[in-house]
């Protein structure tokens, strides 16, 4: 096998672009899940909605709770 044939038989390497939200300043991490957020900003504690939505349906009558839903009501 030439290495002509080799190259129109092998497959190109995919191509990946990785985007690192570590410096963009819209985004901020959540400090529960991890993950980068451009809700965090308005929660209470940078939350995301995602943790938020967890607070409420698994404590609903915590003060930190509470304190989260009335922050996330303001900026809605």
């Amino acid at each position: 096998m030439t290495n002509e044939q080799y190259e129109e038989l092998s497959c190109p390497q995919p191509t990946v672009v990785v985007r690192s939200l570590a410096n963009d300043p819209n985004y901020t991490k959540c400090p529960r899940c991890w993950h980068y957020t451009h809700e965090g900003t308005h929660n209470h504690d940078g939350l995301c909605d995602r943790c938020i939505n967890v607070l409420r349906e698994d404590y609903p009558n915590d003060p930190r709770t509470i304190a989260a839903l009335k922050k996330r009501q303001e900026y809605k």
